[in-house]
């Protein structure tokens, strides 16, 4: 077999979407595909049957994350050239990640801001960037989700305790679809700053794919009803199953036809209109700046 000539890394690769876009990519012999977790054990065990090469990583902890970028540069393995931005949590109830900011926005945006920033001095162009973002970011598709809040990055990382008018489990989805409306919002932003480094980077929606554990800080019912009878919706269209969607999101990392395609929004495999709000320029720099921000801040304190 061949040696790996390029480096693939997969946040939340052990299960769902990410697993099933690590299986698809480990195939070819000349990528080292790289999946992570916070917990050692799972990523071990996960990583063993598909070929790739565990690593652990907690988007909740900055200091998680710089510990991450400093093992992968002297892991000895090749040169980095993909990033997949995949992992994501759903919280039905207010929860804080160990740096103090809400922790939805916390993973699924500040976590992985701080992991791109943190392996941009180890990307060897032509690279490539992959946010995995959700169809329900945008209130013209009909998801049955709640709309993204309008709010600025330091109101999203640090909100008031009272939720307002939304019951717990409804602000928890709010707050899922407002980070995936902040990974959009990232990828523009990202793919502006990256243009001339040849660095590419493009949103991927997956479409509703029952049986991922996203909704494991559900409750008994809503848990047992979306790995049970939401399965079967596979067959209707826009629902996919983890595997039909990691394929299409491996395609994003190795598509050669690809490879200069930059600030894009991918609806499975092809392109499509985010959000309208999500082409704000000014609110995707102030999101960007205000981010960096954050992440300086707590840096500082750690």
């Amino acid at each position: 077999m061949a040696s790996a000539q390029s480096t693939v890394i997969i946040t939340g690769g052990t299960s769902g979407l990410g697993r099933e876009c690590a299986r698809a990519l480990a195939t070819d012999p000349e990528l080292q595909v790289i999946i992570t977790s916070r917990d050692p054990g799972r990523v071990q065990t996960a990583a063993a049957p598909i070929g790739a090469h565990p690593m652990v990583l907690d988007l909740a902890s900055l200091a998680s994350v710089r510990t991450f970028t400093r093992e992968l540069a002297t892991a000895g393995l090749a040169p980095l050239h993909a990033v997949v931005c995949n992992a994501g949590l759903q919280f039905t109830h207010r929860a804080r990640t160990e740096d103090g900011v809400e922790a939805t926005f916390g993973i699924n945006h500040l976590g992985h801001l701080a992991l791109v920033e943190g392996l941009l001095s180890y990307l060897e162009a032509p690279a490539r960037i992959v946010f995995v973002s959700s169809g329900t970011h945008d209130p013209s598709n009909r998801t049955g989700m709640p709309h993204p809040l309008e709010a600025s990055a330091y109101q999203l990382a640090y909100p008031p305790t009272e939720v307002g008018g939304d019951s717990a489990v409804k602000d928890g989805r709010r707050r899922y679809t407002t980070s995936k409306l902040a990974n959009v919002l990232t990828t523009y932003a990202l793919a502006r700053h990256l243009e001339d480094r040849g660095v590419t980077v493009n949103a991927f929606d997956p479409g509703l794919m029952p049986g991922t554990g996203l909704a494991r800080d559900a409750g008994v019912v809503s848990r047992a009803l979306f790995a049970t009878v939401a399965k079967a919706l596979v067959v209707l269209p826009g629902v996919n199953s983890p595997k039909r969607s990691g394929v299409n999101l491996a395609r994003l990392v190795t598509d050669p036809d690809l490879e200069k395609t930059t600030g894009a929004y991918f609806a499975g495999t092809r392109p499509a209109r985010s959000s309208e709000a999500s082409y704000d320029v000014e609110t995707q720099e102030a999101l960007y700046r205000d981010s960096l921000n954050i992440l300086e801040t707590i840096g500082h304190q750690g």
